[in-house]
């Protein structure tokens, strides 16, 4: 039996019967006269991976039916029989904007915000988001980090070389070598990696587990490139080390000696970390695996800050943002109040006499106002917005200031609505307040911008 609960984010809750209940049990596991005690048994069990997904729940006693409600997150995450616990299953909740290529958006921006993921627990057979080679260059870089450090007591052998390498014995090659003309004779001693110890044998076991990883024509090829150059580099230290298969259970029980205990331990918690993440690809450069979650806010703020500064470099414009930590709008705080620290756009677009301002909120207020779905309290939180967007720009003493709220784009039919403030002598200001939506599409991003600094 297998069970897969799929959810759209943005509170769109999804009703299931006693029918589709039956099938979340075992065979005569379920009576439809009290479903009430099996539900709740059914959901003590799984709270915990709803609650990670930020799903709410409710039972309908009335109508006998169970209501889900997913919030702003989407991702992925078991379910479990509460007959026994074992993953018989997943909760996947999908973006409103469409299933995207995660991993895709996340590589755009450097992964500069990255998923949250439920340790500890089984790999999940169903639909996952990102690939097993995650994680695999800043392993690859901690081993070869490790490897390149100077450690004492390893294994230092005498070597002869034709370029200086290493400890060279200077002396020596003053009185030995220069005087008979032997110019690229060196004599060095070097330390020499390829000492066959457990640790290495691991080392090489993890690094060719990478290396198989990324091979994969689905990788793409800046990872490819950059991860095989630092195998490269990893193997030639460990030519005559061993290989070992990669284990975590040998990992966390390798006994280092002291004198560099401290250096190798992060190139063994970063390739204990692959080998664990490693699970949520069941097969190599697919998506399946470890559960994980995403603040859709969060990532849309990131991807729209992203395309600002892409474009903002396009027309060699000045740009600043929170997000890089840069924003040029402080409040200096007298005496104690501190309240109006975190008061700042999410992005500048500055150039010559024109200001732009840029706002990002995950709401669907952009739809309610066209279609005039408005309750009082959207309303008011609108306005909010506004007022917000407004107090920064008042910040600037730019000739023409734009302000501009980005909402996700959610219908194709949604206009972009654009209004210039009247101020109370009835005088049209160089101001204008923009409300405009914008996809996950590459393609539509910096079109939009450009229309909001052109309009």
């Amino acid at each position: 039996m297998r069970v897969k609960i799929s959810l759209v984010e943005f509170d769109d809750e999804k009703v299931f019967t006693l029918g589709q209940l039956k099938n979340w049990f075992p065979k005569n596991k379920f009576d439809k006269k009290y479903p009430h005690e099996y539900i709740r048994k059914w959901l003590h069990t799984n709270s915990k991976y709803l609650g990670f997904l930020g799903v709410f729940y409710q039972w309908d006693e009335n109508n006998k039916r169970l209501i889900l409600t997913p919030s702003n997150k989407i991702g992925l995450a078991p379910l479990k029989n509460p007959y026994g616990r074992q993953v018989y299953g997943s909760i996947i909740v999908k973006p409103r904007l469409g299933w995207l290529k995660i991993y895709e958006i996340l590589n755009l921006i450097d992964w500069k915000y990255q998923p949250v993921f439920l340790k500890d627990e089984e790999p999940i057979l169903s639909d996952g988001i990102l690939p097993r080679w995650f994680k695999a260059i800043e392993t690859l870089y901690a081993i070869f980090q490790a490897l390149n450090l100077f450690m004492k007591g390893i294994n230092r052998k005498q070597i002869s070389s034709s370029v200086p390498i290493g400890s060279v014995n200077w002396n020596r090659y003053a009185t030995q070598s220069v005087p008979y003309g032997k110019y690229n004779y060196f004599s060095t001693a070097i330390t020499d990696y390829s000492y066959d110890i457990d640790i290495h044998r691991q080392f090489k076991g993890v690094t060719r587990a990478i290396l198989e990883d990324v091979s994969n024509p689905k990788v793409p090829i800046k990872i490819r490139n950059e991860a095989k150059m630092l195998v490269n580099n990893i193997e030639k230290k460990l030519e005559h080390v061993t290989y070992d298969t990669p284990s975590i259970e040998k990992l966390k029980k390798i006994k280092l000696p002291s004198f560099y205990k401290d250096y190798y331990e992060k190139a063994i918690q970063k390739s204990i970390e692959y080998l664990d993440e490693s699970k949520f690809s069941m097969i190599t450069g697919n998506f399946y695996g470890l559960p994980w979650v995403i603040e859709m806010d969060r990532l849309f703020e990131h991807w729209v800050e992203y395309w600002a500064f892409k474009f903002a470099k396009r027309i060699g414009a000045r740009f600043f943002s929170d997000i890089r930590h840069n924003s040029r709008i402080r409040f200096y705080n007298l005496k104690n109040w501190k309240s109006m620290n975190q008061l700042k756009p999410d992005a500048i677009i500055e150039k010559g006499p024109q200001t732009l301002i840029i706002e990002v909120k995950y709401k669907k207020h952009l739809v309610y106002l066209q279609h005039g779905k408005t309750s009082p309290e959207i309303l008011e939180e609108h306005r909010h917005d506004i007022h917000q967007l407004l107090a920064y720009m008042s910040t600037s003493q730019s000739k023409k200031r734009i302000g501009c709220l980005v909402y996700p784009k959610i219908g194709k039919e949604i206009p972009n609505q654009i209004a210039t403030l009247i101020n109370y002598t009835n005088i049209k200001a160089n101001i204008y307040v923009i409300l405009c939506n914008m996809s996950f599409q590459r393609e539509e991003p910096l079109k939009l911008f450009e229309h909001v600094w052109n309009n």
